[in-house]
């Protein structure tokens, strides 16, 4: 008997071997070098070379090393292999994750003809073992998108679902016979699940659960230990670190929340949770954006339908399932169960909502919705084999238009990869892609090839570093002001930032290329998505033009959204820019005709675009719908300033029956002396024009309207210009204006110096500093030091600016000088010191 189920069971194991081929083509056809998911994919290669290198868990691409406790080992771990082989090399890593993928197929063929075995429906000797449900399940599996997507990513996703299956597949297989080996072997697995996810430990707590209702499975508590032990150890590592991220959020949040407010979380992120699950079960389902758009051209194939229909569907998948798990619950279907309900719990408290947590449900519950379709049929008294044909018929129906749109959208992504490869160049001018095709590894072998090994450097993303070998410090800039940027500059002591291009509109603030006092911002690299803009003194302390242009971003917002209208970046990208240009009526229009497309981004843009129109009611009900939203963390700052806005708004009954506000002098000088804050100097320019151009300004708006205009003339280089508008002041007390008269005044003195000038020389300096422009003190100071080479006082406030602007050599040089004036001066020592800390090179 048994011979004759094998032999049946071969035309199932040929066509698991088919699926297994396919999926392996489709997943050979998505590799590439670039990263895409970061920071995580090249945080996993740096450390598991590190882990090759030094024996160590840290951050050697960062001055100091500092141990790295952001995301636990195990992922890492795995990957040693493929760093020993091909180091910082991202195919080789993806490969690996790749045959995770492979086994987890296997795994989970295996693990669904156990519990189809347990129903007992495939031991009748009347009906053929060809499995053809296990078979489908595994089809789904292999052709869902974010299963490819996530098998094609360096991510512990895929590893993790194929171990917590490897230990689903250990427990229902487990008899008398293996039961020492079995208990052996899930010791191992649940030593190293918390290392290779936190949140793994969902799994942890289901097996105790479930260990502790028996005392025949009490045996199981072994494992369970030592999966908390590792857990502990890790939480202790980095908590003596003071670096316990995961735990202390989680905290905060509680403290911060409240009880009703917890539960209230809780139960909205829980309900958030199930949508991505419903998302992740049936894909393309309509006014939803998945995770794989990003990495498509020319959008989805949405399911036809409404969005509730296929919730509907999914919500019943999930019941079925479920029934599935209670009719084998003393066979692991309750640990199962268990294992959804705990995993839910620990993402209702999470600190961040993404659709991939629930990715790793995904084999688990489908891995029993034949059991419980069994179940069904048994309960309603097995039918008759022509109404079994015909359930079978129905089912099937939507099981293979589901597999046909997977496959379509597999094909898409796919293709997109293979125009990547094939047009280099070419597809980021034509295709547009959205900024995780942006190849930072190709930029960073210019930076490898054309910089000293001590280079540092501000990057937004951080595979930069896995081929450019040098110190860099991840940096969103999107989100960093300009003072911000200034500071991060100094702290690491940066000579480039590298970007993404012109396609990712907002990735950058352009204008600073032109409008930035402090360096000269100029690109020096322009390809495949990414730019990498040199950091040099701003010597003149003046503006320029001929790197950006105000209507540039929504000229290339449209152009993009023109091409593709359906790519979700390019929509939230030209929302955006109708925001900068304050079109915010068209931007409501335009979100209005997107139809039913939810995404965290375009509804907090949204929000602002109602608050720009004064519409607050309708703005504080978006933001409250964005807060709730997956990817909310990333912009909780925005949602949060924009809910307390409205709030204040709609509290101040002025404001509920003031539609609009009036445009006057003084608000035109708050918006100017804002946009100067903000180095927007044009537009702070264009505004303070209009207080003069208003007849009903006041002297004091005018005054100060004119010295922002003197202001704005002298970054021009044009003192002549500032001169007269100081001339039309009528305060001179004002302190602003004393401060520029004082600068025009020693500016002329000094147009030539001599050697007897030093007080002034030094004033002036002062001056320009405190103005936001220490470039044109370097060069003021430079001259000085060439003709008074011996005054110390000169020497030492050089000295400061060269390291200010990381220009070692010269600082180094005049440290020394100034070593030899004050052999014991312990400033000059410190200075030294710094010098020497910021030409230390990386060990890679």
């Amino acid at each position: 008997m048994t011979d004759q189920l094998q032999t049946r069971n071969r035309p199932s194991r040929f066509a698991l071997i088919v699926i297994l081929f396919c999926f392996a083509g489709l997943a050979a056809a998505r590799l590439n070098q670039l990263y895409f998911f970061y920071p995580d994919s090249a945080d996993y290669v740096l450390m598991a070379r590190g882990l090759v290198n030094h024996l160590a868990y840290e951050q050697f691409d960062f001055p100091g090393s500092p141990p790295f406790s952001l995301r636990p080992p195990g992922m890492s771990l795995l990957l040693i292999p493929a760093a020993l082989i091909a180091p910082y090399e991202a195919i080789l890593a993806k490969v690996t994750v790749i045959l995770f993928g492979i086994l987890l197929l296997v795994l989970f063929y295996a693990y669904l003809c156990k519990l189809e075995d347990m129903t007992g429906s495939s031991t009748d000797a009347e009906q053929p073992a060809r499995r053809w449900p296990v078979l489908c399940m595994v089809l789904l599996l292999a052709t869902n998108p974010y299963f490819l997507l996530f098998s094609t990513l360096i991510m512990s996703e895929v590893p993790f679902m194929a171990l917590s299956l490897g230990i689903l597949c250990l427990i229902a297989s487990e008899n008398e016979g293996n039961r020492k080996r079995n208990l052996i072997l899930l010791t191992g697995l649940f030593l190293f699940l918390p290392l290779l996810r936190t949140v793994g430990i969902a799994l942890t707590l289901a097996l105790g659960t479930w260990a502790i209702t028996s005392r025949q499975r009490w045996r199981y508590l072994i494992p369970v230990t030592g999966s908390l032990v590792t857990l502990g150890l890790w939480m202790l590592r980095n908590r003596s670190l003071n670096s316990d991220l995961y735990s202390s959020l989680i905290l905060n949040n509680l403290r911060s929340a409240g009880p009703v407010g917890t539960v209230v979380s809780m139960i909205n992120r829980s309900l958030t949770h199930f949508q991505s699950l419903c998302e992740t079960l049936i894909p393309n389902m309509p006014g939803v954006t998945p995770a794989y758009e990003r990495y498509l051209l020319d959008g989805l194939v949405f399911l036809p339908g409404p969005l509730w229909l296929y919730s509907l569907v999914s919500l019943l998948v999930l019941a079925v399932s479920i029934y599935g798990m209670l009719q084998l619950k003393d066979r692991g279907g309750l640990l199962c169960l268990l294992y959804l309900v705990f995993t839910f719990g620990i993402l209702s408290v999470w600190p961040w909502m993404q659709p991939r947590f629930v990715l790793p449900l995904l084999p688990v519950i489908l891995a029993f919705v034949p059991a419980g379709l069994i179940g069904i049929c048994s309960r309603l008294g097995n039918p008759n084999p022509s109404t079994r044909k015909t359930l079978i018929c129905l089912l099937s129906i939507p099981a293979i238009a589901l597999l046909c749109v997977q496959v379509i959208t597999d094909a898409r992504l796919v293709t997109t990869n293979v125009q990547l490869l094939r047009n280099g160049e070419t597809f980021y001018q034509t295709q547009y892609p959205s900024s995780h095709f942006s190849n930072f590894v190709a930029a960073g072998n210019w930076i490898r090839e054309r910089t000293p090994p001590e280079t540092r450097i501000l990057t937004r993303r951080n595979d930069l570093t896995t081929s450019g070998h040098r110190f860099q410090k991840l940096v969103y800039f999107e989100k960093t002001s300009p003072e911000q940027l200034h500071e991060q500059i100094q702290s690491l002591g940066a000579q480039y930032l590298v970007c993404f291009d012109e396609n990712t509109i907002d990735g950058f603030p352009r204008h600073l290329l032109n409008d930035d006092l402090v360096y000269r911002l100029t690109p020096v690299y322009d390809e495949q998505g990414v730019v990498i803009i040199k950091i040099e003194p701003n010597y003149e302390g003046t503006i320029r033009e001929g790197y950006w242009q105000e209507t540039a971003g929504l000229n290339r917002a449209r152009t993009i959204l023109e091409k593709f209208p359906q790519r979700l970046s390019a929509q939230v990208s030209y929302l955006k820019q109708l925001l900068e240009v304050e079109q915010y009526k068209e931007g409501i229009d335009f979100v209005k005709q997107l139809g039913t497309v939810q995404n965290v981004h375009l509804t907090n843009y949204l929000g602002w675009a109602y608050v720009g129109n004064r519409q607050f009611p309708q703005a504080l009900t978006e933001f409250t719908k964005a807060s709730q939203m997956p990817g909310h963390v990333a912009l909780r700052g925005s949602i949060q300033r924009g809910i307390k806005l409205c709030e204040q708004q709609l509290s101040n009954t002025e404001a509920k029956t003031k539609p609009n506000s009036v445009e006057t002098p003084q608000r035109n000088l708050q918006i100017a002396q804002a946009f100067w804050k903000l180095t927007f100097y044009r537009k702070a320019q264009r505004y303070a024009q209009k207080v003069l151009e208003s007849q009903n300004a006041d002297e004091q708006t005018s005054d100060k309207a004119r010295l922002l205009l003197a202001q704005y003339d002298l970054i021009n280089g044009k003192p002549e210009q500032a001169s007269a508008q100081l001339k039309q002041i009528q305060n001179r007390d004002d302190k602003d204006y004393q401060s520029l008269s004082e600068r025009l005044e020693l500016e002329n003195m000094l147009a030539e110096l001599k050697p007897d000038q030093q007080e002034a020389v030094l004033k002036l300096a002062s001056l320009y500093q405190s103005e936001g422009i220490p470039g044109k003190a370097l060069t003021l100071l430079s001259k000085a030091h060439e003709l008074m080479p011996a005054d110390q006082s000169i020497l030492q406030r050089l000295a400061e600016l060269q390291l200010f602007y990381h220009l070692l050599p010269e600082a180094e040089a005049s440290y020394q000088k100034l070593k030899q004036f004050s052999p014991e001066d312990g400033e000059v020592d410190a200075a030294l010191k710094k010098i020497a800390d910021l030409k230390q090179v990386p060990r890679f």
